[in-house]
Order: C-alpha cells, then sequence, then structure tokens
C-alpha cells in the first residue's frame, strides 16, 4: 500500500470526525461526515466498493441515524435477489461454457468479410454482456478475437487488430446499457427508483430505453471504427482460413451437451418470463408475479436440477465467483440515500437549487449526460451513480423534473467509458495486448463520447421512459 492510498484511507474517517465537530455533534451534520466519508472513499476506490457500503449499517446505529432493522432493511431489498438471480444465471452460462458456443455462433453468422468480421464481434460481445459482466464478457472474446487475427498475415492484421479489439471493449460497455442485469448502474439506478419513490423498474419498464440506447451506440460506434478502413482488407484466401478456423473451432465444441441443454432451457425461460411477466398479472392474477421471484426460481433451478452428469447444474462453492460486494453496494447506497432523504440537508439543497429552475429542461439533460460520460473515464460508474442519485433527487423535487428523466443520461452515460484503457475493464483488458496505443483509443473515444451524448440527450428528451 503506497502512501498516498494510506492517507487518502485515514481522511475518510478524519474528516467525519471533523465535520462532526465543526457541527457541533448534531445529527445531521454526523449524517453529513459519514456522506463525505463513503463519498471520499467510494470515488478514490481506496477501500472496496462493497466495503465502504457497510458503513452506514455499522455507523448510523451508534450514532442515532437510523434502527439496525431499518438499516439492514436497505440490504435485504428485493432488488438485491433479483440482481443475485441474475448473476447466478450468468454463473451457470459461463460454468457449462455456452456463452462461448454462443458467441462464436453470432460470429458464423455475420461472416468474415472486413466490417462484418468488427460486426460480428459487437454482436457477440454486446448479447452476452446483457446477460454476463462486461469484465467477463471481454475475457471470454479476447482469445477468439487473437484466434481469428492470428491466421490473418502481418500486414492484415496490423490493419485489423486494432479496430477488432477495441470493438471489443467498446461492445462489452454498450451492450450492459440493454438490460437491467446488464451493468452495476442500471441496476443501482432500479433500487434507487423503487425505494425512494416507490417506482418499480422491472426488466420490460428498462428494455425500451437500455436497447434503443445499445442499439444506437452500438451503430455508432461500428461506423467509427470502421471509418477509414480499407476496402477488402482480407483476402479471399485469408477470409478462407479465418471461415476454417471458426469452423474447426465449433466442430471442436461438438453438439450441445447435457448441462448446456438444460442451463439453456432455464436461461430462455428465464428470458422470456421476464419479457411476458406485466402480462403475467393479467392471465394469472392469483400469482403475484415479479422479477426478484422469477429470478430466484432461476437460482433456485439452476442449484436443484441434475446436470446429466451426476451433480446438479451449479454447487453452493460455484458462487464464490458472485460479486457479493456489488449487492453489498446497492444496499449501502439505498441507507444512505434514504437516510439523506429524510435529513434536514435533502431540504436545505432543495432551496438553494430553486435559483437554478430557470434552466430548460435539454440543459439539464446535456449536463447529466456529459456528466456521465466524461466522468466515468476517472471513477468508478457504480461510485459515479450511487453517488450522485441523491444529488439528482433533490434537483428532481427543487426544480420538478422527473427523476428518471433527469437520471437516464447520467445511468447510461456511466457505462459510456470509451477513451482511457483505465476507465473500464473491457478498456484494459483489451488494452494489454499491447496492440493499442493510448493515442489510438483516446481519438476515437473522443469522438465516440461526444456522439454518445448526444444520442443520450435524445433519448432522454423525446424517449423519456415510462413510470
Amino acid at each position: 500500500m503506497n502512501k498516498t492510498t494510506a492517507i487518502i484511507r485515514l481522511l475518510g474517517p478524519i474528516l467525519a470526525v471533523l465535520i462532526g465537530i465543526v457541527g457541533q455533534g448534531q445529527s445531521h451534520f454526523l449524517l453529513l461526515g459519514i456522506a463525505a466519508w463513503m463519498l471520499l472513499w467510494w470515488i478514490t476506490e481506496t477501500v472496496n466498493l462493497g466495503v465502504t457500503a457497510l458503513l452506514p449499517l455499522l455507523f448510523f446505529p451508534i450514532l442515532g441515524l437510523g434502527t439496525g432493522k431499518e438499516m439492514a432493511a436497505f440490504y435485504a431489498h428485493p432488488l438485491v435477489y433479483l440482481f443475485f438471480g441474475g448473476f447466478v444465471l450468468a454463473l451457470a452460462l459461463e460454468k457449462v461454457g455456452l456463452h462461448y458456443r454462443i458467441a462464436l455462433w453470432i460470429l458464423r453468422k455475420t461472416g468474415t468479410k472486413d466490417k462484418g468480421l468488427i460486426a460480428g464481434f459487437m454482436l457477440a460481445t454486446g448479447f452476452m454482456s446483457m446477460w454476463i459482466s462486461n469484465t467477463a464478457t471481454s475475457i471470454m472474446m479476447l482469445p477468439i478475437a487473437t484466434s481469428v487475427l492470428a491466421v490473418l498475415q502481418e500486414e492484415k492484421r496490423e490493419k485489423l487488430a486494432r479496430p477488432i479489439l477495441l470493438s471489443v471493449a467498446w461492445a462489452a460497455n454498450i451492450g450492459g446499457m440493454a438490460t437491467i442485469i446488464g451493468t452495476p448502474p442500471n441496476m443501482i439506478f432500479a433500487a434507487f427508483m423503487s425505494d425512494q419513490l416507490n417506482r418499480p423498474i422491472g426488466f420490460m419498464e428498462w428494455l425500451p430505453i437500455g436497447m434503443s440506447a445499445t442499439v444506437i451506440l452500438g451503430l455508432v460506434a461500428f461506423l467509427v471504427l470502421t471509418a477509414g478502413l480499407p476496402q477488402d482488407v482480407l483476402s479471399d484466401e485469408e477470409e478462407l482460413k479465418t471461415r476454417n478456423w471458426m469452423q474447426n473451432e465449433w466442430d471442436r465444441l461438438g453438439s450441445l451437451s447435457a448441462p448446456q441443454i438444460r442451463v439453456a432451457i432455464i436461461f430462455t425461460g428465464t428470458a422470456i418470463l421476464w419479457i411476458i411477466r406485466p402480462y403475467l398479472v393479467q392471465w394469472i392474477p392469483q400469482v403475484q408475479w415479479s422479477d426478484t421471484a422469477i429470478a430466484l426460481t432461476s437460482a433456485l433451478l439452476l442449484f436443484s436440477v441434475f446436470s446429466g452428469e451426476g451433480h446438479t447444474l451449479l454447487s453452493w462453492e460455484d458462487t464464490s465467483k458472485l460479486p457479493w460486494g456489488i449487492l453489498i453496494l446497492f444496499g449501502g447506497g439505498l441507507a444512505l440515500a434514504g437516510t439523506l432523504q429524510g435529513s434536514y440537508w435533502f431540504e436545505a439543497l432543495g432551496e438553494s437549487l430553486q435559483a437554478l429552475g430557470d434552466l430548460p429542461l435539454w440543459l439539464w439533460i446535456s449536463i447529466m449526460a456529459v456528466l456521465g460520460v466524461f466522468a466515468t473515464e476517472l471513477l468508478s460508474n457504480m461510485a459515479l451513480v450511487s453517488a450522485l442519485m441523491p444529488l439528482l433527487l433533490s434537483l428532481s423535487y427543487a426544480l420538478g423534473i422527473d427523476l428518471q428523466q433527469l437520471s437516464i443520461p447520467l445511468v447510461l452515460g456511466a457505462s459510456c467509458a470509451f477513451m482511457l484503457p483505465m476507465a473500464t475493464p473491457p478498456n484494459a483488458i483489451v488494452f494489454s495486448t499491447g496492440k493499442l496505443t493510448i493515442p489510438y483509443m483516446v481519438y476515437r473515444g473522443i469522438v465516440m463520447n461526444v456522439l454518445a451524448i448526444l444520442v443520450l440527450v435524445m433519448l432522454a428528451q423525446f424517449f423519456p421512459m415510462p413510470g
């Protein structure tokens, strides 16, 4: 641990104590101190985000800012279990290798022409990123990309390597926007809306705006990546080699195994139930369907259905790979937001923002889009959304702007880190190959960031998500 990290870790609790002393121990100053501590640690990530999220559960009851039971309820929010079920489903796809098979199938269908190859990598990566983490998707797709590039002549490989590798990173970031479980910022937003405004955002409620953003930004990214790409980079011989490699890899996989078939059935059934869930309530009113119940049913089946090879599809030991810290992060963010909403600071902030009420809606949406897109180049997208959602709630009350419309550009923008290798794990993963340079990523990333802002402003203003 370097000195800077040690100083930041100490600065968090010191800042909280100093704020409490300045406020003479008043409860709202104690709350402000803990909030400042959490924001500092979240933004700098000097301590794991999930560990920081435990601070409300520890200190709020001790300081009389809420009871232990009240705080614990935030960490057991139904949406936390929805995300748990989604994580378990993704884990099963990875364990049986179904995600690799799906990605390879898409690549074979899109062909091996120059632009078709890039489109294939983007479609395969984007689709998988809708269901499993962006990081896992990138790790899975990178060996496929390098294997395809390896069959090309050196001159052709140099021309296609950078756009193909960058397409994997960008598509992983963009694909996660499509579904509510695709990336943590989406989940944090849904949990906040449900807890603070009692406005549930389920799979189908999110899908129209999320899928619209994914499709439009995916097309924009494809145009940016292929701009200036020479025609017919691949010779007929190289196209044949590429097709042969994909076919050989597909043949190597063989027929679907029993575990893959059973996971595929559960995966497909879960997705269908999420999509038709609003209609199930009307068709079978006796059963109180919810996205959380569907996700937990999927998880229960994966832990209890036998794979056909003498064991269940998943064992509890497999959950050691689950991102438990993210689930705790949701609870900590909800606990902080819920406590702040009932405090003096929420009311004071709302009053101070009244003076900005003359700014037009499109300008506020643009500010949120710029903040989301460029701040996430330097900050964790989870930390950014967790820290700013309580502020946006105050802003929406003060200015009379719907919170959803104000939040969407920020939440979606938090997945638009296209410039820097350290901005997101997918960017770092493809950069680690040594084929990409920072100037190459930054130049195209700036263009993509600006275009992403325009797309998000358009989506938020003209296609607001239904409440």
